[in-house]
């Protein structure tokens, strides 16, 4: 599953799903993020029991694709991945991607930003929420 921007060849990929697609497989999937010559990956850890969950967010977003105030953020539980997206009244959706590889610190940090058409939000709520979804 690919989140990509408007411009400068940013992308969130979503992968390595196929445990979260059966129950009794893998609680962990893979995001990896890319902008030009910068690439890096995370395993994350997909176990969600406040049901704050990635789908849930993203079809938040969806749901107010015309705007909101303030800057919306989302974290898997571990931390390792965190989300946040701030509309522009104008169409936009400036998005921030960062994953940590030890999100307690002593690690490293990696980052991507960029902007997704508002219009697109249904589409990639329903591509995240397909790739989330257990059968």
């Amino acid at each position: 599953m690919l989140i990509s921007g408007d411009a400068n060849n940013a992308s969130i990929e979503l992968s390595e799903r196929e445990g979260l697609n059966r129950k009794g497989g893998s609680e962990f999937y893979r995001v990896t993020l890319r902008e030009n010559d910068f690439e890096a990956s995370i395993r994350v850890y997909a176990f969600d029991p406040m049901d704050n969950s990635l789908p849930k967010f993203v079809l938040g977003l969806a749901a107010e694709w015309n705007g909101w105030d303030g800057i919306r953020t989302w974290s898997s539980l571990e931390g390792e991945f965190e989300l946040s997206c701030e509309h522009d009244r104008v169409g936009h959706v400036t998005t921030t991607a960062t994953i940590y590889s030890n999100p307690l610190g002593h690690g490293w940090t990696g980052q991507i930003r960029f902007d997704i058409p508002a219009g697109e939000l249904e589409s990639v709520a329903s591509g995240v929420s397909e790739f989330f979804a257990v059968t």
